[in-house]
């Protein structure tokens, strides 16, 4: 393949694939059609990417990727661990199972072998979820700087689509498009099954943004992108508010304040020249007083609106009922879990009578306490060692010999995405869909990649790039 064609095909491929994944992967239920989809595209990623990586030109960024690599393997083989048949002694001395193995004896079920896993099934799909974020992490580390600066502007794209969709599916009553069977019905989902995901995924409008304005190297084109950019996270917010989601009201208004800051605080840099800085400033300003003003209206007018968030109360008074049942299941199953994806399984033998109803409780609607539940701290040593990796790139990125003021706008860049997913996964569980896991995995990625500045760049020296 020529040089020229390897580009393009690098610049086009990355941003397809994360965009496939998030059209089919919006979905965590493992009967979910998308599931198949979007792992048949991470096997066809993965075998794509492979060769460059066994080429002399790609062992010096295997070495840069390799903890997370390392990371990715290590989650792998607890996983498989989990799932290994133990013979019946063994399961039964296990914590947490000895009291389920004393209930299949008095119902006369034969023990057998089993593994570790309550629901072997949902752990060899918890598993296969690994699939995207190897593809992602291969794809990513394989594309030159130079392409990644394109991905963003598709990206943003794609996030228009999906709000616009979302208001549609708001609007179109029982004719709405849906992508699944089993969504929240009337609400703004766009290509999600879930309302908080989405929202999730509309909040990272704004570090996305940020990313597209200072990887531009022209700065009139940098200056109405500023601009228009500013005014579609207006659009943006308002898409988030007619989700209805008040997790992901509150993530992206931070989120979109954030932004706000600093894009008012670096307009100069972003825009070239002071006519153009005011320009900027007074869109910012204008931007959050429309907001606030947008905000304001469909809270004192939107009967509608309101009617979303007070639906969503019986779930959020779940989640802090269910908190001491959760910390009790903690316990229970430590040290080695539940098994991961067991999480439904294990609840329903320890649900509290007072708290049975007509909804079922899938997940744990805190993402840190079902990791724990069902990875035991094995799994919180993972989570650990993600969180320094994240740390010592950031911190190593940050303090780069070579490294320009402007560079570092890639490292908050991916620190912003990850803090929007480690918020919402507080009240809800985003990584859990293939599709945010993977826009998880690219900024982990980013944050960890060691910038290729030319060495003749000195330290200090401006440029455009969010990352070089």
């Amino acid at each position: 393949m020529s040089r020229s064609r390897e580009s393009l095909f690098d610049r086009w491929f990355l941003a397809i694939f994360l965009i496939a994944i998030l059209l089919f992967g919006g979905s965590a239920r493992v009967d979910s059609v998308g599931l198949v989809i979007v792992r048949t595209l991470a096997i066809v990623a993965i075998a794509i990417a492979l060769p460059y990586w066994v080429e002399e030109r790609g062992r010096d960024r295997l070495q840069r990727c390799r903890p997370l690599l390392l990371l990715l393997a290590a989650t792998a083989g607890w996983m498989l661990i989990q799932i290994i048949p133990l013979p019946a002694g063994l399961w039964s001395a296990l914590p947490g199972h000895g009291e389920l193995a004393s209930r299949m004896t008095a119902a006369g079920v034969e023990i057998g072998w089993r593994p570790l896993a309550l629901s072997p099934g949902r752990a060899i799909h918890s598993l296969l979820d690994l699939l995207v974020p190897l593809a992602v992490v291969l794809l990513v580390g394989r594309t030159s700087d130079q392409d990644l600066r394109q991905l963003p502007l598709r990206l943003l794209a794609f996030l228009g689509v999906a709000a616009v969709l979302g208001v549609l599916q708001l609007l179109g009553g029982e004719g709405a498009p849906y992508f699944h069977r089993i969504t929240n019905t009337g609400a703004a989902v766009g290509f999600f099954a879930n309302r908080n995901h989405h929202a999730v995924l509309l909040a990272l409008y704004w570090p996305l943004l940020l990313w597209y304005v200072h990887g531009r190297a022209d700065r009139a084109g940098s200056h109405a992108a500023t601009l228009l950019g500013v005014l579609g996270g207006v659009a943006m917010m308002l898409a988030i508010m007619a989700t209805g989601s008040r997790a992901g009201l509150a993530i992206g208004g931070v989120s979109f304040l954030v932004t706000s800051i600093l894009l008012y605080r670096m307009r100069s840099a972003a825009v070239g020249t002071e006519s153009a800085a005011k320009i900027v400033r007074l869109t910012l300003i204008a931007s959050i007083a429309g907001t606030l003003a947008g905000a304001a209206a469909m809270l004192l007018f939107g009967a509608g609106f309101m009617d979303r968030l007070d639906q969503s109360d019986v779930v959020a008074d779940l989640r802090f009922a269910i908190l001491p049942t959760l910390n009790a299941m903690i316990w229970h199953y430590a040290p080695f879990g539940g098994g991961f994806g067991s999480f439904e399984a294990a609840y329903k033998i320890v649900e509290p009578v007072n708290l049975l109803s007509l909804q079922y409780l899938n997940h744990a609607h805190n993402d840190y306490l079902e990791l724990l539940i069902d990875g035991g701290f094995p799994a919180l040593l993972l989570l650990v060692g993600w969180g320094v990796i994240v740390w010592r790139a950031a911190k190593r990125g940050w303090q780069h010999e070579q490294s320009a003021p402007t560079d570092r706008i890639g490292i908050l860049v991916s620190l912003m995405m990850l803090a929007i997913f480690a918020a919402a996964s507080l009240v809800d569980y985003p990584l859990r869909t293939p599709a945010l896991a993977a826009m998880a995995t690219l900024a982990t990625v980013l944050v960890y990649r060691r910038p290729d500045i030319p060495s003749a760049r000195r330290k200090g020296q401006k440029t455009s790039a969010g990352f070089r």
